[in-house]
């Protein structure tokens, strides 16, 4: 693991939320606050990862959580998503073929594509069952980027697009604020 120990600090947004409980000055244009936009689909994602591309992105920008800069982490998350839906399938497919073909019953089924004989008559778990173990993991730590999991709601921090005055940075839009980023503008933000 990488990064700092113990808990991520929470996010101004929902520290206003809680009511301030440390009653320290919130800095609401704290952090990098860029645009809140989605950014083009990359070409390289398969077909189920395109359907989540499609799912996830319009929630991601009604909360204020995805910009241009997001564009490699949500398409890894993505693919992820894709591919372990993929192997998902696979494996009931495989399960319903044993049980169609065999004639064995569903658990029997599930037992034996989930596991595969040694030369030596051990069982050994299917490599298809570990790759879904590999991709669930992977895909619960993208969920956390993101703030997609319950446990990861608190320590997401949504762009208000509050930035001071730097090159190359636009100015603020003057539109609605949505998502979480609206706390930022009722919080009276610096």
């Amino acid at each position: 693991m990488t990064g700092s120990r113990g808990p991520l600090p929470k996010p101004a947004a929902l520290k206003l939320l809680e009511g301030n409980p440390g009653k320290r000055a919130l800095d609401m244009s704290a952090g990098v606050n860029p645009r809140i936009e989605i950014p083009t689909v990359p070409r390289h994602l398969g077909p189920e990862a395109r359907k989540e591309w499609k799912r996830i992105t319009p929630l991601l920008e009604e909360l204020g959580l995805i910009s241009g800069l997001d564009r490699t982490a949500l398409a890894l998350y993505c693919q992820a998503v894709g591919r372990l839906a993929e192997l998902e399938t696979a494996f009931n497919g495989q399960v319903a073929r044993l049980v169609e073909q065999e004639g064995i019953d569903y658990a029997d089924a599930v037992y034996r594509a989930s596991h595969a004989i040694t030369p030596s008559g051990y069982a050994q778990q299917s490599v298809m069952v570990q790759l879904i173990k590999s991709h669930r993991e992977q895909v619960n730590r993208y969920l956390m980027h993101f703030g997609l999991s319950p446990a990861a709601r608190g320590r997401v921090q949504a762009s208000n697009y509050v930035q001071p005055t730097l090159p190359g940075i636009d100015e603020k839009p003057h539109a609605q604020a949505n998502g979480f980023a609206r706390f930022a503008v009722v919080g009276g933000g610096r």
